[in-house]
């Protein structure tokens, strides 16, 4: 009997899986003639159990998630969380509420942060804030 064979492992491989057989017990079989390289499949024979006692694993360990940690929201806006540059522009912002954009820029280079991410983060915090205008006591004067 001529066993079937295909162009590629894949294609053999699939075909074992599709026979019933465990991707782990197709064996890869090569068939040269010549030039010409096909592939086939055949089923190993299954390993033997191991010890009750010793753990087989096949692939990496799994990562335990990480504790969720729940962000303040406040007028659809959610405060970033602790340790980043994000945290650290809206700290700077929390001990200097009256500063304009232009003090948060100028703040920017002497703590290390992008000036642009500082203009995002103010608007940012003024929104969580509900600050949405400048009042009179701190719009800027017109000559």
């Amino acid at each position: 009997m001529e066993t079937k064979t295909y162009t590629k492992r894949e294609n053999a491989r699939r075909a074992g899986v599709a026979a019933g057989v465990p991707a782990e017990l197709v064996e890869i079989t090569v068939h040269k003639n010549g030039d010409d390289v096909r592939f086939g499949w055949k089923q190993m024979e299954a390993p033997e159990p191991a010890a009750a006692d010793a753990v087989v694993t096949t692939g990496k360990p799994k990562k335990e998630a990480a504790p969720k940690v729940e962000r303040v929201e406040q007028n659809g806006v959610k405060r970033p969380k602790d340790g980043g540059l994000c945290a650290a522009v809206w700290a700077w912002l929390d001990a200097h509420p009256e500063a304009t954009i232009k003090d948060a820029k100028a703040a920017a280079p002497e703590n290390g942060w992008n000036e642009n991410n500082v203009a995002c983060e103010f608007y940012a915090w003024r929104k969580f804030n509900g600050i949405s205008r400048q009042t009179g006591d701190n719009a800027p004067a017109h000559a």
